[in-house]
């Protein structure tokens, strides 16, 4: 079993890959390849793919973490490669649907924990809060055998510690990775984040610099350095 990430689009960039406020990461396992958000521009998330050598013509299936505009604005460019893909979106986000099928994809609303294809899970949907208001997030999970598991996390709304401890809890796997948006946590939400995880965390996106040196000062053995272009095999 192999399982491959590759960060298409996040806030930093690496040599030759352009940056953007938003998010999207690839996941090869076998023979499946999965489209984790999507990033806030097309141009950019097509610019990037290409320059990766990524054909967004060959994804089996896409999951929406969760509904804003900096990780749903380029599904446009997948509708074009990929017409009539199945995006996995939380339950709440009936105005997100209504573009996806504009674009050429077909929503499907995720009301629970669901694995979508053998060891490959969706968990949620959570309730978080952001400015204000109520927003439903999923994580997905990606099982990579003896009991272990990569995570992806969209923006961590309702606590990166919260979604890792309801992963540990429900599909009872261990997180060798744990990577994407954790929203500027608490310092207590990351050290209970590393409790546990037993391997990498790769804070990127909206996570700010103040978490990642945390991270890194505080848990030299966990810290992961990863923005566009960074490629995990595992």
């Amino acid at each position: 079993m192999s399982v491959k990430l590759t960060v298409l689009v996040d806030n930093e960039a690496g040599g030759g890959l352009r940056s953007s406020w938003g998010l999207s990461i690839l996941v090869e396992k076998d023979d499946v390849h999965i489209l984790f958000d999507a990033d806030t521009e097309p141009e950019v998330l097509e610019y990037n793919a290409a320059r990766l050598g990524v054909d967004l013509g060959l994804i089996s299936f896409a999951v929406l973490s969760h509904p804003h505009r900096d990780h749903y604005g380029g599904f446009s460019a997948v509708g074009k490669s990929a017409n009539r893909v199945e995006v996995y979106v939380p339950r709440g986000s009936r105005r997100v649907a209504r573009l996806l099928r504009k674009w050429g994809l077909q929503p499907i609303e995720v009301n629970e924990t669901i694995e979508v294809v053998k060891g490959v899970y969706i968990v949620g949907p959570f309730r978080g809060v952001y400015k204000g208001r109520e927003i439903p997030e999923q994580s997905l999970v990606i099982g990579v055998g003896d009991g272990r598991a990569v995570v992806l996390v969209g923006c961590g709304h309702p606590g990166v510690d919260t979604i890792i401890k309801t992963v540990v809890e429900t599909l009872n796997v261990k997180p060798i990775l744990v990577i994407g948006g954790f929203h500027e946590p608490p310092f207590d939400v990351i050290d209970r984040l590393a409790s546990l995880v037993d391997g990498k965390i790769c804070a990127i996106h909206c996570s700010g610099d103040e978490t990642k040196r945390y991270i890194r000062e505080r848990y030299p053995g966990k810290y992961c350095d990863a923005r566009a272009g960074t490629v995990i095999t595992l």
